[in-house]
């Protein structure tokens, strides 16, 4: 199955492509675990002669032992164990089951019990479908699950950051937050006032104004979807559990109500039914970015001597709520898009982020991606925090015709960021992940490559390959990835997505026939992270880091910590890099930039006590200005480096922690 999808490309213009619908994988793969009657059996089985103590029940065509439990009110561990059987014993028309005691068999227990009073989960019934469309569901009730457990739920399938709509009048009585090993990742417990309730799982975001006690009507945006927790891809799991017991089958209660084709949504209490789009203003332009001089032919802001102060860690501000410098992700939510009308050299552009779908309106920092394209001439581009002058200090070096993209941390000041370029470009920015009190921080680890297909053979055109998270060194349960992409030698201008395996990836144009780079945090799930291309090219995945855990990492000003414009490029003699970093400091965010190489330089970058990697950390094609942002080990305030062709290096602080 297949269906067409509307996007705009990089540049802007409308496109309609085409791509499998992953549904299918998930439909299939959920249909092939279910026994059914009148198909194959997916196992061979069959129930031993057993003397049924109390009420009888008779198979139906087109019967599962999910299906039997849910209309015996019963689960079916008890019911297979009740007959001597398991899960894959297979089931046909006529066959007689002992039902458990303690259950409520239908009336009968004929063939005709197919058509008697529905189960209980039927008498549920709801005001609103949960879920924005599109979407997809199917009865999992009582599916096998990890650990030994059963499916408590339905799990409606849709792109993440569609809305989640109150299916009730209620209060919010319960909220999950999102951390490393739980199931549930971001939630709500939504109850009536009869005392059932609604569970609420894998949210990306909250919706702002929200908390425990807060009172919903039927319709009222709850948050959007999302894949936090144990989620391999985009869904809400959702639950009913009349007058507060134990959970019931879903599955009828929102069918009754389906809307996965209704894009609508509903009137808001109060308000707009959606996010008005966030509003910018432009400062004055100044004739050059202050605190820093004219940039140097390289196009790269640089300080008049080098900076190696130690960088100041931001304390809270007054009246916003404090973090501990862990990071909640979200789902991609656009913050700044100048569409054609494109910033103004040295201007700076203020950018308003508090309360944007995902976004706290006390929130004190923002990790962003972005992205610059119809680049005339190469330049820079510098994200900052609008409470100080532009830091020397560049965030992203872009060229004409290159993959030009990176992510990066910033502080928030007043709801608001800002950033400057140095040339006229259009620029799109997006939130990813803000600084919140519960969430996970980065561990840094020794520059690992998950992925080179030189050693095979390309991506081909609409072709995806996976990086495992084993081959990223990540753990089971990691939230993302810090990460370097190459991508070499593509046949034609085309795009790259990449995103966890199964979820929504971040998608960038890149330019035919050179090779490119790009950077950023990545989402991962523990399928991994996939990688797709438009066009054929070879890609090379590197990685720096991984989210897991609870280390805490800030944004901090910006400050260039090394120039090799003022000792000599480095070359694979090596360098040797001090620091003079805030105690405790172990781990920290930086923005590499590669300048001036007359050939491909690729640079490998370490703390001085590891030992030396074997994936380079940062790569530019020859005669090409080029930065990527890495998180890495600094604990001995020292850094090494090495590169396989002469060509200047300059490092700037993003964050520490």
């Amino acid at each position: 199955m297949e269906w067409v999808e509307y996007r705009r490309d990089g540049d802007g213009h409308a496109r309609f492509g085409r791509r499998t619908w992953w549904w299918t994988a998930v439909i299939v793969a959920t249909l092939m675990a279910i026994p059914f009657v009148g198909g194959r059996e997916v196992a061979e089985g069959r129930a031993a002669a057993v003397n049924c103590p109390a009420a009888t029940y008779t198979v139906v065509s087109g019967d599962s032992w999910y299906k039997i439990a849910n209309k015996l009110g019963t689960t079916p561990a008890a019911l297979t164990a009740a007959n001597n059987a398991t899960i894959s014993t297979m089931l046909h028309p006529g066959m007689v089951l002992c039902v458990p005691s303690g259950s409520n068999p239908a009336p009968t227990t004929t063939a005709a019990s197919a058509t008697t009073t529905p189960p209980v989960a039927g008498k549920v019934t709801i005001k609103q479908f949960p879920v924005q469309g599109t979407c997809y569901f199917t009865d999992t009730y009582g599916a096998p699950r990890s650990g030994g457990r059963a499916h408590e739920g339905v799990d409606i399938i849709a792109s993440s950051g569609k809305y989640l709509y109150a299916v009730d009048d209620g209060t919010l009585t319960k909220q999950y937050i999102d951390a490393p090993g739980t199931l549930a990742g971001n939630g709500w417990r939504l109850t009536r006032a009869d005392g059932t309730y609604f569970f609420y799982a894998h949210l990306s975001a909250f919706a702002p104004g929200l908390k425990v006690g807060s009172t919903v009507k039927a319709g009222q945006i709850l948050g959007n979807v999302g894949m936090t927790g144990n989620a391999g891809t985009p869904h809400l799991h959702f639950e009913v559990h009349p007058g507060g017991g134990a959970s019931v089958n879903p599955t009828p209660t929102v069918k009754a109500v389906d809307g996965c084709k209704v894009t609508a949504v509903p009137p808001q209490p109060g308000a707009p039914a959606t996010t008005s789009p966030p509003t910018t203003t432009t400062a004055p332009k100044p004739t050059v970015p202050p605190t820093t001089v004219a940039p140097p032919p390289t196009t790269a802001p640089t300080p008049t001597t080098p900076t190696t102060a130690p960088a100041t860690v931001p304390t809270t501000p007054p009246g916003s709520t404090p973090t501990s410098g862990l990071w909640s992700f979200i789902a991609p939510v656009k913050a700044l898009d100048t569409g054609g009308a494109k910033l103004t050299p040295g201007g700076i552009r203020r950018i308003a982020v508090a309360g944007l779908t995902g976004v706290p309106a006390g929130t004190t920092g923002l990790m962003a991606r972005i992205s610059v394209r119809n680049v005339a001439t190469g330049g820079y581009l510098v994200m900052f925090a609008c409470d100080g002058g532009v830091p020397p200090a560049s965030t992203l070096n872009y060229n004409p015709g290159k993959l030009n993209a990176t992510m990066t941390m910033v502080k928030v000041v007043a709801g608001e960021v800002c950033v400057l370029t140095s040339t006229a470009v259009d620029v799109r920015i997006d939130a990813v992940a803000v600084l919140a009190a519960q969430g996970v921080g980065p561990q840094a680890i020794v520059t690992k490559r998950a992925l080179d297909t030189r050693s095979s053979t390309p991506i081909p055109a609409g072709g995806t390959r996976s990086a495992s998270i084993a081959s990223m060194g990540a753990p089971s349960g990691s939230k993302a990835v810090t990460v370097s992409v190459t991508v070499i030698g593509p046949v034609a201008a085309g795009s790259i997505g990449i995103g966890p395996c199964g979820g929504t990836p971040w998608i960038v144009p890149f330019a035919g026939g050179s090779n490119q780079v790009m950077s950023g945090v990545i989402r991962t799930n523990d399928a991994g992270v996939c990688i797709s291309v438009t066009e054929q090219a070879h890609v090379v995945l590197d990685v720096t880091a991984v989210w897991t855990g609870s280390k805490s990492l800030l944004p901090v000003t910006p400050k260039r910590l090394f120039d090799s414009r003022t000792v000599g490029m480095v070359t694979s003699g090596g360098r040797f890099m001090s620091m003079a970093l805030p105690a405790g400091v172990t781990q920290a965010e930086l923005t590499v930039a590669l300048l001036g190489s007359s050939s491909n330089a690729a640079l490998f970058v370490w703390n001085c006590a590891d030992k030396v990697p074997t994936a380079a950390a940062a790569y530019t094609p020859a005669r090409s200005n080029n930065s990527v942002t890495i998180t890495l080990n600094v604990a001995v305030n020292a850094l090494c480096l090495s590169s396989t062709a002469p060509v200047h290096v300059l490092i700037d602080l993003a964050a520490a922690g």
